[in-house]
């Protein structure tokens, strides 16, 4: 489309470089409020595509596509979540692709921020504002993703122009293969929607401000995977939940504590504040992780007491 004022012309770049499925871009209208240009002909023309509820009828019933759908799904926990690759593999084999697709469905969620990172280092052409709106719609297009899953009517008064993105969701591998995991699994939704409210509230955030909002965080983000997992074994027990939301606050905290050198190099603090002393210093505990400085003694002190306690609460 041709976009006739800065503020989106500007959103558009970032959805280009965001956005991997064309019709995906069409998502920059969702922020046509936020200026007076005009938005040419995309409108118009997503506007008179059909709503869709559910997948098209050739999904379905195209054996060689799900064979792909699945091949792309190990493939793609093979390369961003070894751990979670060979534990599938030690799944019964009846499990495994039920397994993979939700791994993979994760990966792609997990890896929403990280891309933009990297893609955005030394970048100085973006706004805060307007780099976090970019990484918004990419999770609210899944939130999209799981209601046609799961199908959804369309509500009541919505803009057609916005409705109709949905369509573009069947495009998507990971789609796909979600639609028949919980088409065979009655898979629960809100633990799907858990996962991505999860990566959204990340967004952010470079550092929790209590321990309990990193627990609740990790529950959150790790639990959900773990109570799906069950529901693929046919598992839909309290006692087997309660051991799973312990499990996966552990796993999570764990993961932070294991990914601290990194985060630390792209301005996160994985240890919650109040386990920090007042005056501790941040900016001389990244330096020290890329070898530009050290920290004082004090700051050295407190931050392995308070890795400790992060441990001891996983």
């Amino acid at each position: 489309p041709r976009l006739e004022c800065g503020c989106n012309r500007q959103l558009y770049t970032i959805f280009l470089s965001e956005f991997t499925t064309s019709i995906m871009i069409g998502q920059c209208r969702l922020l046509h409020s936020r200026c007076r240009g005009t938005f040419g002909g995309l409108s118009t023309y997503l506007a008179g595509r059909p709503f869709s509820n559910g997948p098209p009828p050739q999904i379905l019933n195209d054996a060689q596509q799900r064979k792909q759908d699945l091949d792309y799904c190990i493939k793609l926990v093979r390369d961003r979540d070894r751990e979670g690759f060979y534990c599938g593999l030690l799944m019964p084999q009846e499990i495994q692709k039920h397994f993979f697709v939700l791994r993979a469905f994760n990966a792609e969620l997990a890896s929403v921020k990280e891309v933009h990172h990297i893609r955005n280092q030394g970048s100085s052409g973006q706004t805060g504002t307007t780099a976090t709106v970019a990484l918004q719609l990419r999770l609210q297009w899944w939130n999209d993703s799981i209601r046609q899953i799961y199908g959804e009517e369309k509500q009541s008064g919505a803009d057609p122009s916005l409705a109709n993105l949905s369509i573009s969701c069947w495009e998507s591998p990971i789609v796909r293969a979600l639609y028949h995991v919980n088409s065979e699994k009655n898979l629960t939704r809100r633990f799907l929607e858990r996962l991505i409210d999860a990566r959204e509230h990340d967004l952010e955030l470079d550092q929790f401000a209590k321990m309990e909002d990193a627990t609740r965080y990790a529950e959150k983000s790790v639990s959900s995977l773990l109570y799906l997992s069950l529901e693929c074994f046919g598992v839909k027990e309290d006692a087997a939940d309660e051991a799973a939301s312990f499990a996966g606050a552990g796993i999570g905290l764990t993961t932070a504590l294991r990914g601290t050198p990194i985060r630390l190099t792209k301005g996160e603090v994985p240890i919650p504040a109040e386990l920090l002393r007042s005056g501790f210093s941040r900016t001389s505990l990244m330096n020290s992780v890329v070898g530009e400085g050290t920290m004082s003694e004090a700051d050295a002190k407190n931050f392995q007491e308070a890795v400790e306690q992060v441990a001891v609460t996983a």
